[in-house]
């Protein structure tokens, strides 16, 4: 620090720190279209502090605030939230802090406009965000914005969820068996709905697979997940597949999957395949959504089910739901799926006719 001025060197310091974090997090700038700065009004003092340590400090609190959440969660907050500022400000309303009122007017506007609950739910949630980021009350607390949101979900949930079948173990044994010793694209997928079903996991567990995240024993596998829908915090899971010794044992299918796929650490479990004169080659690029979902519903077809009532998800809820059926105690399924709660688990879990049967044959009359 010789021939430096000490707190223009330590302002330079904490700027780089600050820099190099956002950076490393990937937070985007996701604020960019948001015309009121959410600042607290509190740090406006500390900006024009004459201490360069103090200013570069309350500089840098804004941007850390905003990473309480997954970017891709602010982005969405964000986005609500100029939509509102934009109608406000054509409209001489306040935007930041508003009132209890005058966003239940743009809530009822936009169940005139839009008839959306979502949209609607999106808005108020968003301004409730921005709100709490500024350092201000929520106008989500006011009386009337919380019976609007009430009334809001009776007007427009009239229709049923339309939620996919989950798939059961025998389907997942008759896919295995008629898939299993196929082509290497059959394989990949029939590979990848084995260890959706076992181990409870969605597409994006799926996806970012990569060879490395899967250790093999005598008596099971263990699968790394490095991030998790459910994993705020990017503590990471461990989930385990036991070996069945059966024809349709999951781990025994990974394996031979592995084996046609001569996966490299480095590659992700499951890639595009560029078909050749000389057969199937592995792409390094990752299997997409859209692609997954056609050939998994193309093999449903093949053993007679109906692919419009399936979806990717019918894998970790048919798994969640199979379970259950056998009796699996709740804290084994919440731990093996990520859920925190009994209501997140419970969302996924379909119970079978034989489940229901037994609370009225339990009463023996």
């Amino acid at each position: 620090m010789r021939g430096r001025n000490p707190a223009i060197y330590i302002y330079t310091c904490i700027v780089e720190l600050v820099d190099y974090w956002l950076i490393r997090l990937e937070v985007p700038n996701i604020l960019q279209n948001v015309s009121s700065p959410l600042v607290p009004p509190t740090l406006k003092d500390l900006k024009t502090s004459h201490h360069p340590e103090i200013r570069a400090l309350a500089l840098a609190i804004p941007n850390i605030m905003i990473q309480d959440r997954a970017p891709s969660t602010v982005k969405k907050y964000a986005s609500s939230f100029s939509a509102w500022q934009k109608w406000a400000e054509a409209r001489d309303i306040n935007a930041l802090p508003t009132s209890g009122p005058e966003l239940a007017c743009y809530l009822v506007h936009l169940l005139q406009t839009t008839k959306s609950l979502a949209c609607i739910q999106a808005a108020a949630f968003g301004v409730a965000w921005a709100h709490n980021k500024a350092c201000f009350p929520s106008p989500l607390q006011h009386t009337m914005v919380k019976q609007l949101l009430e009334a809001c979900k009776r007007i427009l949930c009239t229709c049923p969820q339309n939620k996919k079948t989950p798939l059961t173990a025998a389907q997942v044994k008759e896919l295995v068996l008629r898939f299993g010793g196929g082509n290497a694209g059959e394989l990949q997928i029939v590979c990848l709905i084995a260890l959706g079903f076992t181990a409870f996991l969605r597409w994006d567990d799926l996806k970012d697979l990569k060879r490395c995240n899967l250790h093999m024993t005598s008596d099971y596998m263990s699968i790394t997940l490095t991030k998790r829908k459910n994993d705020q915090f990017r503590e990471g899971s461990v989930v385990l597949v036991a070996r069945t010794g059966s024809s349709t044992c999951p781990v025994s299918l990974t394996e031979r999957f592995l084996l046609v796929g001569q996966h490299k650490d480095s590659d992700y479990l499951f890639r595009k395949i560029c078909h050749t004169k000389r057969g199937f080659s592995f792409r390094p690029q990752q299997l997409t959504y859209s692609r997954a979902t056609e050939l998994f519903k193309k093999q449903l077809k093949v053993i007679g089910l109906d692919p419009k009532q399936y979806g990717l998800h019918s894998l970790r809820s048919g798994g969640a739901s199979s379970a259950a059926a056998a009796a699996i105690p709740d804290r084994l399924l919440m731990r093996q799926g990520g859920w925190r709660s009994q209501t997140a688990k419970n969302m996924y879990i379909t119970e079978t006719e034989q489940a229901l049967l037994r609370v009225s044959r339990a009463l023996c009359l």
